[in-house]
């Protein structure tokens, strides 16, 4: 068997939760224009990118069941990491992909700006697959 050299990187996708705008400690994130920066400046690098106003109810986890993928690793800028895990769970189990590494990068927006957010979205974007090798 011969070496055909590093897999290629996994496809990202960048799925915000904006909690309906109304979480105060999100309160200094513009989801427009860091949405419209992350088209912009990331969108060669990424799958898709949707917004969603509430990830964690029942439509959120439908969404989440028809977009997420196995060859795919989401980027879920939305509350606080923790937070993430038991929020977003459902919707990963419904889509029957692991919330693991290879599949997810949580990213906390709380009591961030949008600039702020957009570099933490680069780095995600940019962070090389840890299964790619």
């Amino acid at each position: 068997m011969s070496d055909t050299g590093p897999l290629p990187a996994k496809a990202k996708a960048v799925l915000f939760c904006t909690c309906s705008g109304s979480c105060p400690s999100m309160e200094k994130v513009d989801f427009w224009s860091l949405a419209e920066r992350v088209r912009l400046e990331l969108g060669e690098g990424i799958e898709y990118m949707a917004l969603h106003p509430r990830l964690c109810e029942e439509d959120g986890e439908r969404l989440m069941a028809r977009v997420l993928r196995p060859d795919l690793t989401v980027v879920t800028p939305a509350c606080a990491e923790k937070r993430q895990e038991k929020l977003l769970r459902d919707g990963f189990a419904r889509a029957g992909v692991p919330m693991d590494r290879e599949h997810w990068i949580p990213i906390s927006m709380a009591q961030e700006d949008t600039d702020a957010v957009f570099a933490k979205i680069r780095a995600a974007v940019d962070r090389p697959d840890p299964v790619a090798g």
